[in-house]
């Protein structure tokens, strides 16, 4: 998909083309498009960046700087502040 549609996957690379940091965001691109800025409670503002395959939906998946990080946050179900782009 994307800009890298047809290239071996890139590490760290996400399906938009931009490097994975924090604040980057994986969704369900038919709900959340690329681009989309999302304000996650306890997480911050992040953008819709990459999609993956078990993300579907309204789920979102956040970037962390390790696997630590993330297992401490775990799963959350919390109310998001969605701001579309245009």
């Amino acid at each position: 998909y994307g800009p890298n549609k047809g290239k071996k996957k890139e590490v760290g690379v996400t399906a938009s083309g931009t490097k994975a940091r924090l604040g980057t965001i994986a969704a369900d691109t038919s709900v959340y498009p690329f681009g989309t800025k999302i304000f996650v409670p306890g997480y911050g503002w992040g953008v819709v960046e990459d999609r993956g395959g078990a993300i579907k939906g309204q789920r979102i998946d956040l970037f962390f700087n390790s696997h630590r990080d993330a297992l401490q946050w775990g799963r959350k179900r919390v109310v998001v502040e969605v701001v579309y782009p245009h």
